[in-house]
């Protein structure tokens, strides 16, 4: 079996190329088409280059590593993207033909069954238990493309072959934890630019409020008690009564824009935190909004009763649920269903509200929590703000994953408080 070792070097810097391009040309956040579609042109690049440069087995069997940038295209790119570089994956090792494609499109196929099914999990791993399940995925589908082969076209087992193939794999498993571990420091810059970008916003606002809100809040006070003075006069007409009744409504509605305006100024530093049963805060921000969800027709489930510690401020911990759970109801409307969940690790404690409303585009959960960006008419993007800054403060963040047309998921994570 005539194998160039040195093709070996070759093949990782042909396919890591067109990532490190990537990671090159993507220097911020870009929007989730054409993240979509540049991505997957990468990793169409890599897998050409891989076939390129592959290494020649005889009966038209190809030793490359274009399992990996399929892999990526699915992680990192989601289902579409997956499904459309898995067909150029296929027309690209039709078009070289031989014996050896029927062995790699049966372990596509199988690969792609177990992809499907754990792919959303990969999010929400940390950076250790992304490299390892990936090292594992391809090194295990790596390792069954010669292993079949070799049943498929009854060939033995030599030393050499032996050789080849656990070099084969050794290169695949390599590359992949390259490109994870480059792909998730890039994402980590961007996530890291766009919290300062949130904290410079965060500062602003800070400022503003705390040199305009109190002197709009007082005037608006004094107008809300004359209003009301002529509301109840008996010289105006309903339909003036009915005009009266919008403006203290609409005073209402500046003066709770005001009151977030503050929430932000206001320095929350010299709060006491204390520990605090995250389960009875959920219950009794639940409790508070009973009626409101009853309006909207609107179902809150939450089942978990055994107590959670977190260390915050109790005023704020409310805040913090009474405006995800609010903003939940009004996302979903009639017949919805709010579902929160605890689940606890050793260190931290994860809460999710999902709902089954109308989701949110990719735009949108990157717009999350900025100020003055809301997908309500009369939003004004500050309730959101408020809830990651009190996220923040206790040493919390806050994450959102939301499909259009299916729902939305916010996750809070907090460092759990343990009794010593």
């Amino acid at each position: 079996m005539d194998f160039h070792y040195q093709n070996i070097l070759l093949q990782v810097l042909m396919v890591l190329f067109p990532f490190i391009i990537y990671l090159v040309l993507v220097k911020e956040k870009i929007s989730d088409i054409k993240h979509r579609v540049m991505f997957g042109v990468t990793c169409g690049i890599a897998i050409t280059l891989s076939l390129s440069f592959a290494i020649q087995i005889n009966n038209g069997r190809l030793l490359d590593l274009r399992l990996v940038p399929w892999y990526l295209a699915f992680i990192y790119g989601g289902n579409i993207t997956g499904v459309a570089v898995t067909l150029f994956y296929v027309l690209i090792r039709i078009i070289h033909g031989g014996m050896g494609m029927y062995p790699s499109f049966i372990i596509l196929l199988i690969a792609s069954i177990i992809l499907f099914k754990y792919k959303n999990k990969f999010s929400t791993f940390s950076l250790k238990k992304k490299l390892s399940f990936s090292i594992l995925f391809i090194g295990v589908s790596s390792a069954l493309i010669p292993i079949l082969g070799s049943i498929f076209l009854s060939e033995g087992m030599t030393f050499n072959k032996f050789i080849i193939y656990t070099l084969y794999v050794l290169e695949n498993v390599i590359l992949v934890w390259i490109v994870i571990y480059l792909m998730e420091l890039h994402i980590e810059k961007i996530d890291l630019f766009n919290e300062i970008q949130h904290a410079e916003q965060f500062n602003v606002i800070g400022q503003l409020a705390a040199s305009v809100a109190h002197e709009i809040r007082n005037p608006m006070t004094s107008i809300r008690g004359f209003m009301q003075i002529l509301q109840s006069s008996s010289r105006i007409s309903l339909s003036e009564k009915e005009y009266i009744k919008i403006c203290i409504e609409e005073v209402d509605r500046a003066n709770a824009i005001i009151a977030d305006y503050l929430a932000l100024g206001k320095n929350h530093s010299s709060e006491k935190d204390i520990p605090l049963d995250v389960t009875i805060e959920i219950k009794n921000a639940i409790r508070s909004l009973s009626s409101f969800a009853t309006l909207n027709n609107v179902k809150i489930d939450f089942q978990h009763k055994l107590p959670v510690l977190v260390k915050g401020n109790t005023t704020r911990v409310q805040q913090l649920f009474i405006n995800l759970i609010k903003n939940g109801i009004e996302a979903s409307g009639g017949n919805g269903v709010i579902t929160i969940q605890v689940q606890l690790t050793q260190k931290n404690v994860q809460i999710s509200i999902a709902d089954n409303g109308e989701g949110m585009s990719q735009e949108t959960i990157d717009r999350f929590g900025l100020p003055f960006y809301s997908t309500k008419e009369k939003g004004t993007g500050l309730g959101l703000m408020v809830c990651r800054q009190i996220t923040e403060e206790m040493g919390g963040r806050i994450n959102v994953s939301s499909t259009k047309g299916v729902g939305t998921i916010i996750y809070l994570t907090f460092p759990r408080f343990l009794k010593s």
